[in-house]
């Protein structure tokens, strides 16, 4: 059956999606020639003037956006009474099925998915837009590791009145802000929440709730409390757990103001805070640095679960043991200090000198501090600091003899900042280390989430100080391990061929009768649904309704026919040959090892693709006759 074409140019090839009002298809836009999402409004919503608004808002709001991690719509239009929207194909696997692959994600690659959902998000916003509905589902990650957050479909302005409209309002349960679990307007940070949510997943690979039903999963929104994702995957930093659980405090005044707040905080987790303990981060679109409170939320997360139960037994003991180490390692650091000043004191009294003399004369001694050279800072002169020392009346000060060297101040090595370098190719890397003379070393890994040949982590981290030359190991994505394999079923062969070469596979094409693909058109792929990178498919190209004539030559003649007959072939003689006739048509046949009841030729030839019923003789060796 051939596919459908809406308006004459755009073919439905596949089902990629489906939602509750619409189906999402892979189509191809045979006008421009290139690969397309067509989002179609089911049949039994057409009269629906509520959803065929609801289908419409989100054509218009999505029009209206224009940023590089926003699916582009390409046009919206209807097919007698179909209505569809032709968007952007991403290809590429969405965040979820990355998450079910991959996960739990390092903090640095979470980061970097993050930065991008931040940007389209924030953009969103900018434009009085919320989403309502960010979940990874609605997250996908092209092959070069680009983020397009797609699916606004139950997006509204800011300024509707109706943000909580029946059915429309709250999203997916699992992702859904308490303020739209009860029912009330959702603002830009119910999709920082919804954010929150979904960072939380990258980095333990699990929920935050769970329950077994969907109004059970809201209500845990609403009143229960977390655990701190370091509860799920220990290799996270407490540091990061403030910054999650802060993208998830209950009351919106309490997250972070914007999705680009939230991902700075991400970004700059392990940077030493401020005084006041507040995090800089930066204002979407504004440019100007605000600071935001990350509260420590380790202690009400560890005891109020709501409908969990309580942390599971392991990290209760394990924050325990911290907090218990940190009691003791304080005491014990407390005892060395007190016994240090108590010698420096006796010291003192020893040598005859008072700490606290008021009668004391004072003498200067000035040395030289060691520089300290930062990266990319200039190095001011070297100051001089003067020490006072007080000593008693009639004291005199000993001063050094002739000829006694008086040792010089060990100078302090010089350090540099370590530059962010992830994310950036190896040239830039290798650029941006020569501002501390860094020594790069280099470990190719595979990655899911960052294109090949771009950093995906470095140690030592980022902002860190260490001494000029130091080496640091970079991580270099050599790309997935593994490549999705699209669907190309109907597509014609060449069409198929370039868009597996643009993945970096190596093609083969293997000709297979079909009664229903089209004759030059793909019937399958081996394998089907993924391969290595760089690994190799075949492609099942249809012959139209043909068969392959086997290859029985030699074989008994009995299971020669039943073979023939059972491709599909009509056989209708079937003649024995002597040796003496054979070689008179072929002077290599060899009467003596040629096995006797063999098939010796047909009227077709072997492997040859044929009509389905095709008429064939076939002979075979008898000794015996003349």
């Amino acid at each position: 059956m051939p596919a459908r074409v809406l308006n004459g140019r755009y073919r439905l090839d596949e089902i990629i999606g489906e939602g509750g009002m619409a189906v999402v298809y892979r189509g191809y836009d045979l006008v421009l020639n290139r690969i397309v999402a067509i989002k179609m409004l089911r049949g039994q919503y057409g009269g629906d003037a509520n959803f065929l608004r609801r289908f419409e808002r989100e054509a218009q709001a999505a029009a209206r956006l224009s940023h590089p991690h926003i699916a582009n719509v390409y046009d919206v239009g209807t097919d007698g009474d179909a209505r569809f929207i032709v968007m952007e194909y991403v290809h590429g696997p969405n965040l979820k099925e990355l998450i079910r692959r991959q996960g739990p994600f390092t903090v640095e690659g979470a980061a970097f998915i993050l930065r991008q959902v931040a940007g389209a998000l924030d953009y969103a916003h900018a434009h009085g837009l919320v989403h309502r509905d960010v979940k990874p589902q609605n997250i996908l990650v092209d092959q070069h590791g680009v983020v397009k957050v797609v699916d606004f479909g139950i997006a509204k302005g800011m300024s509707d009145a109706n943000l909580t409209e029946a059915g429309t309002g709250m999203g997916t349960v699992h992702y859904v802000s308490p303020e739209q679990a009860r029912g009330e307007v959702a603002t830009a940070a119910s999709d920082v929440y919804a954010t929150g949510i979904v960072l939380y997943e990258m980095l333990t690979k699990q929920l935050p709730f769970e329950a077994d039903t969907p109004v059970g999963v809201a209500m845990q929104h609403v009143a229960a409390e977390p655990y701190p994702p370091s509860a799920f995957n220990p290799a996270i930093p407490l540091e990061v757990d403030d910054v999650v659980l802060t993208a998830l405090a209950k009351d919106p005044a309490d997250r972070f103001p914007s999705a680009a707040a939230l991902a700075d905080a991400l970004d700059n987790w392990d940077r030493p805070a401020s005084p006041t303990g507040a995090a800089r981060v930066m204002t979407a679109g504004s440019g100007v640095a605000a600071t935001t409170a990350l509260p420590r939320r380790r202690s009400s997360a560890s005891t109020t679960r709501g409908a969990r139960g309580g942390p599971p037994p392991s990290r209760v003991a394990e924050q325990t043991f911290r907090d218990d180490i940190g009691c003791v390692t304080w005491l014990i650091g407390s005892a060395i200090l007190i016994g240090l000043i108590g010698l420096v004191v006796l010291g003192f009294r020893l040598g005859d000198f008072s700490l606290f003399q008021t009668s004391a004369t004072a003498t200067s001694v000035t040395q030289p501090t060691a520089p300290i050279v930062a990266a990319a800072t200039p190095v001011p002169p070297t100051p001089t600091t003067t020490l006072t020392v007080a000593t008693p009346i009639g004291t005199p000060v000993p001063t050094a003899t002739p000829g006694t060297p008086i040792p010089s101040a060990t100078p302090t090595p010089a350090t540099a900042v370590v530059p962010y370098l992830i994310g950036s190719t190896w040239d830039q890397a290798t650029q941006a280390a020569k501002v501390g003379n860094f020594q790069l070393v280099r470990q190719d890994v595979f990655s899911d989430a960052i294109v090949a040949g771009r950093v995906v982590d470095q140690n030592p981290k980022p902002q860190a100080q260490l001494p000029v030359g130091s080496p640091i190991t970079v991580s270099v994505s050599k790309g997935p391990q593994y490549v999705t394999i699209p669907n190309v079923v109907n597509q014609p062969q060449a069409q198929a061929q370039q868009q597996l070469a643009a993945l970096g596979l190596t093609v083969t094409i293997a000709e297979q009768g079909s009664q229903t693909i089209a004759q030059g058109s793909v019937i399958r792929t081996d394998p089907q649904s993924q391969v290595d990178s760089g690994g190799t498919v075949t492609l099942y190209v249809s012959v139209g309704d043909k068969i392959q004539v086997p290859d029985v030559y030699q074989q008994p003649h009995q299971q020669a026919v039943a073979a023939l007959q059972q491709a599909g072939l009509s056989v209708v003689s079937v003649s024995p040959q002597g040796c003496s006739y054979i070689r008179q048509h072929d002077t290599t046949f060899n009467c003596q090892t040629f096995p006797n009841g063999g098939i010796v030729s047909g009227t077709l030839q072997w492997k040859s693709w044929v009509p389905r019923g095709s008429r064939i003789d076939v002979a075979y060796f008898e000794a015996t006759a003349p």
